[in-house]
């Protein structure tokens, strides 16, 4: 699974890049933890001071989103192809405010290379 926490962490690098993005991420400081039901594990994205940061998420910590879902379907939903993340948005299961999840989905769409 190294190669979810990669994506992750090219989420973070896209979004740096993109320096025109920074309003939508302004403010909104908050963790979001990611499930993959197939193989077990527990990712999470922190989004803190307009930047993003991934790691593995500890049981002890809390969430503000949580997005679940297959390894395959994760690594759609992270990988920056448009296309195929309006796939795999389908496919995910996200719980959280609607707010936190229209700023994922916007930051996730507006990241795609």
């Amino acid at each position: 699974m190294i190669g979810l926490g990669r994506l992750l962490h090219e989420v973070g690098e896209r979004l740096q890049k993109k320096t025109h993005l920074r309003h939508v991420t302004a403010g909104w400081e908050k963790r979001i933890g990611i499930v993959v039901d197939d193989t077990q594990s527990r990712w999470q994205i922190t989004v803190s001071k307009g930047s993003i940061s991934a790691g593995v998420w500890e049981e002890e910590q809390s969430a503000d989103l949580i997005v679940r879902g297959d390894e395959r379907q994760m690594e759609m939903l992270f990988g920056g192809d448009e296309l195929v993340y309006a796939l795999a948005k389908q496919q995910v299961h996200i719980a959280g405010t609607l707010r936190d999840q229209l700023k994922l989905d916007a930051i996730l769409r507006l990241t795609c290379k």
